[in-house]
């Protein structure tokens, strides 16, 4: 089996070859769209079209409710059963909701079906299913676009080229990121509007008894963008400091620490209260238990690039997504060390 550097290689290669914006010029319906666009960006991960040989099959049966005859532009079967279901639009054509509902439909008649793919030729949205576990996520987890094509995106397009396609990871990878989200969405909504529990915890911090209203009141409008900037500006000094050595520690670098940190969190076997990183120069660690025999990762960050390195292996590190991409092999590392 090929490794992601080369199948990243592969990719780069047979992208770069295909003259998208002929395709597009050529693709004035759905049907040519189709057949310049889609095939061949699928083709390009080795998913090859046909009945026979093939898995990657046009117009498949999606029939629902009372509704017969109805078929998905293309379904990818893998051993004999769809994992991936995909509804073509016009070229161009913006996405919107209301293609979103359809492909859903074609999913949730599908049931066999892991990820749906929903594409203008150009932009290729792919999505999970939801967390209730009925129908697709309403946000994609990862995007494909034409026009913006860059490392990052295309080791995560890696996920779904033939030869290493696993669904367990892409789905793991999706929903480690959503987790993420939510946590952001979560801690935005308590401190824009935050609940009396937590208005409660703070009066007690401030050795507060019993809470009266116009304590609450009083608490509840401090916590404002002033506020949380300056409780943020110290969070940050204290996670920076080290008397020592007076390095430094940049927000990037603490950016990159907080997302491995709520990663490795998601263990159960590893406690919050022992990841730890090392700020030293020309070197960030991240630690557990604060000892540098136990070291999960060392982080490089220059004016160009970022990057984690693990046991060795280098892994470039652009965006969150692509840190959340190394959840396995930053658990793995954390547990060995714990040994």
């Amino acid at each position: 089996m090929a490794n992601i550097p080369q199948i990243v290689k592969d990719l780069k290669r047979s992208l770069s070859a295909f003259d998208v914006r002929k395709a597009s010029d050529q693709s004035d319906n759905e049907a040519k769209t189709r057949m310049y666009l889609v095939e061949p960006f699928f083709e390009t991960l080795r998913f090859n079209r046909g009945f026979e040989n093939g898995n990657l099959i046009p117009e498949f049966d999606a029939d629902f409710a009372s509704l017969k005859g109805r078929k998905v532009d293309y379904a990818i079967l893998m051993k004999g059963k769809p994992e991936i279901i995909i509804e073509v639009k016009k070229a161009n054509l913006k996405l919107t909701d209301i293609h979103l509902r359809q492909l859903n439909e074609y999913f949730l008649n599908t049931q066999d079906s892991k990820i749906g793919v929903l594409t203008n030729g150009i932009i290729y949205n792919f999505y999970c299913r939801n967390n209730n576990g009925i129908g697709l996520h309403p946000k994609p987890f990862y995007v494909f676009d034409w026009e913006r094509i860059d490392a990052s995106i295309l080791e995560h397009l890696a996920m779904f080229y033939s030869t290493n396609y696993d669904n367990k990871a892409v789905l793991e990878f999706a929903q480690n990121l959503f987790f993420l989200d939510g946590f952001e969405i979560a801690l935005y909504k308590e401190l824009s509007n935050p609940s009396r529990d937590f208005i409660r915890s703070i009066y007690g911090h401030m050795g507060g008894a019993r809470m009266n209203e116009n304590t609450e009141k009083q608490i509840k409008e401090l916590i404002n963008s002033v506020s949380l900037k300056s409780a943020l500006e110290r969070l940050q000094k204290d996670e920076a400091h080290n008397a020592n050595s007076g390095i430094h520690t940049t927000e990037a670098e603490l950016k990159v620490y907080h997302v491995v940190k709520t990663i490795l969190a998601q263990h159960k076997l590893i406690d919050t209260n022992a990841i730890g990183f090392r700020d030293t120069k020309g070197k960030f660690s991240i630690l557990m238990e604060d000892n540098h025999r136990k070291k999960v990762c060392d982080l490089y960050i220059n004016q160009n690039s970022q990057r984690l390195d693990i046991d060795g292996e280098k892994f470039d590190i652009p965006d969150i997504d692509s840190i959340v991409k190394l959840k396995k092999i930053l658990i793995e590392k954390a547990l060995l060390v714990l040994q």
